[in-house]
């Protein structure tokens, strides 16, 4: 692959601080929410958990749907210091990977990723029939956002053939956005043109995809110069 040529640095400064401003976009799932719904919600679970009769196992349910809602609200921290009252030692794998997805969600909203991989990693060990894309796509993400550029890819294509899972927009815009990255830390064409080809299959797909289209140009805001289409 060649290197940048200085008359390109330019253009590729502002392909790159497009590209950057994404970092913090990590999709976690999380659809508008009635903030006054959870906060009752959180109301009526703090009273339940002032019982005495409950059973670890209900105390541990409740704590983990508050923890939840407190992560839907965007209180991290709230959301972690109250899902460590859980009982690990008691709690079964099931609610036990629960936890650690959350914990990771908790973890990737404080742009701590490599403690956030940690819990995603955990969560599908202890369960790995349940919410594995949405853990494997958090941790690809996570990944990215650290620089870690080729494990993000290599757990990125592993995800979609091992699973027999059809490419969507989120595959080639993580793929073709990664790329994007590489191209400019690395200070190298290929990775553009590697980023221009999949977002160019992507858009095949997906022709209404705007970030598509976006990586697609701004790849090609570096490649036209040098005559690399």
């Amino acid at each position: 692959m060649k290197s940048i040529l200085p008359l390109t640095l330019l253009l590729l400064v502002v392909a790159f601080e497009n590209c950057a401003s994404n970092k913090e976009t990590i999709r976690t799932g999380v659809s508008k929410i009635n903030t006054g719904s959870h906060l009752a919600q959180i109301e009526a679970i703090d009273a339940d958990l002032k019982s005495s009769t409950l059973s670890d196992e209900s105390r541990d349910k409740l704590i983990i749907k508050k923890g939840k809602l407190l992560l839907d609200l965007g209180r991290y921290e709230d959301t972690i210091s109250t899902l460590n009252q859980v009982n690990q030692a008691k709690a079964n794998p099931v609610q036990l990977s629960e936890w650690n997805l959350a914990m990771g969600k908790a973890y990737i909203g404080k742009n701590e990723y490599s403690k956030a991989i940690q819990f995603l990693n955990q969560s599908e060990k202890l369960d790995k029939n349940t919410n594995l894309m949405e853990r494997k796509k958090l941790v690809v993400q996570s990944l990215v956002a650290e620089r870690e550029y080729y494990p993000a890819l290599a757990t990125l294509t592993k995800t979609y053939t091992k699973g027999n899972q059809k490419k969507d927009e989120f595959y080639y815009e993580t793929a073709a956005k990664t790329y994007l990255k590489m191209g400019f830390e690395y200070k190298n064409t290929g990775f553009y043109q590697k980023g221009l080809q999949v977002a160019n299959l992507g858009l095949e797909e997906f022709p209404n995809n705007e970030t598509l289209r976006s990586i697609q140009k701004e790849c090609l805001e570096v490649l036209q110069p040098e005559g690399k289409l």
